[in-house]
Order: structure tokens, then sequence, then C-alpha cells
């Protein structure tokens, strides 16, 4: 997996604060990674991955929310946490694009509830697949 160097840091910034809801001060975004695939997760395909300031592990992906409930999703969060722990990261966030965002919303939260992993440093998001932006836009 190779680090993009010319991934937009306004870009990023706007998709983290505005879409996704982190209200990271300034400081976290003067150093931010962007990697095609990730390393936060093997058991599911991951859009990208995005490292930020050193305390944000964010992983991006386009699998759908009807196979990433249940069991899958407890690997799924073990995994980020993981990748999150090893890291030295405060937070993982997982970002699920979705066609039916709304809906699938309800679906992937009510799953993320039942899942032993989690923690507080924990969270994921369903978002539609036009709120997550090219990254690598100026």
């Amino acid at each position: 997996m190779e680090n993009e160097s010319l991934a937009s840091v306004a870009v990023i910034t706007r998709f983290v604060r505005e879409v996704i809801g982190c209200d990271c001060p300034d400081e976290v975004f003067r150093h931010v990674e962007i990697r095609r695939g990730s390393t936060a997760g093997k058991s599911y395909p991951i859009d990208c991955e995005l490292r930020i300031g050193g305390r944000l592990l964010v992983v991006v992906t386009s699998e759908s929310v009807d196979v990433l409930s249940g069991s899958r999703l407890e690997q799924v969060i073990s995994e980020g946490k993981r990748a999150r722990d090893e890291g030295n990261f405060n937070r993982f966030r997982l970002v699920v694009q979705a066609r039916n965002a709304a809906e699938d919303r309800e679906k992937l939260l009510r799953a993320f509830e039942a899942v032993s992993a989690r923690d507080e440093k924990t969270h994921v998001h369903v978002v539609g697949q036009s709120e997550v932006p090219d990254f690598y836009s100026q």
C-alpha cells in the first residue's frame, strides 16, 4: 500500500469535520496521510485509509451494510481497534459509503450497538456515496 502525498488537506478536513462530524482541532490536520486500501482491516474491502495528526484513523469502505452487519462487523471493529492501538491513534472511525444512507445508517448503528469489541474510541458512520469526496482534488 502506497502513501499518497498529493491528497488535499482542505478536502479531507471538510470531510472529517462536516460529513462525519469530528471536531478535531486545526493542529491535527497539519499532518495528514491518505492511503488507498488499508492496513486496518483484512476481512473487508477498504477504499482508503486516512491517518490524521497521529490521532484519528478513518477507514472508508464501499462494502454493503448488509454484508457488514452481524458477526462480520464484530471482526471489522476488532481489526480497526487493533490498528488504532498499534498505531497509537486516539480514535477509529469506520465510514461506510451507501446508496441509501438513511436506511442503512439505522441498520448499521443497531448492529454496532451489539458489537462487544466497540468502545468509546470506536465509531461507525454511514454516508451517502456522494458525500465521500475525491480526496485528491484541490
